[in-house]
């Protein structure tokens, strides 16, 4: 998975993606999807972001493979905020292959989802020491 920087135009997540697909091709691994899901929230800023595009590329490869993959998405800090490596069980694999990777679905009702703003512990206006501990 990775998430590309909004800032980045098009051209450059193209880039990006294709020389993820090179990378994996040239060491013998097979890329078996790759899925856009766009421009999403990201759960915490990053680099003073707080969107990126996410992108999901399913593959098989040797864990060498992965590795050059990571260290060349951590090198291009412009364009990728984040990237992560994840392992599929064999039919967690059999299921992308066949139906994509499926969109992220938010199940939790609505007065539990985050509303933006500030975030933090809550706590109102005031912060300090709590009255009640000075007892």
């Amino acid at each position: 998975m990775m998430i590309l920087s909004t800032e980045a135009d098009g051209e450059q997540h193209a880039e990006i993606i294709s020389r993820v697909s090179t990378l994996i091709d040239e060491a013998g691994g097979t890329v078996d999807d790759v899925a856009e899901w766009g421009r999403r929230p990201i759960a915490y800023p990053v680099r003073k972001q707080t969107d990126g595009v996410y992108v999901i590329v399913t593959c098989q490869a040797e864990p060498a493979a992965i590795d050059e993959v990571c260290r060349i998405l951590s090198i291009s800090k412009e364009v990728v905020l984040r990237a992560m490596p994840f392992r599929l069980s064999d039919a967690e694999l059999e299921a992308a292959k066949a139906n994509g990777v499926p969109l992220p679905v938010d199940d939790r009702p609505a007065e539990e989802r985050p509303r933006g703003g500030r975030g933090g512990r809550g706590g109102g206006a005031g912060g300090g020491r709590r009255r009640d501990r000075d007892r």
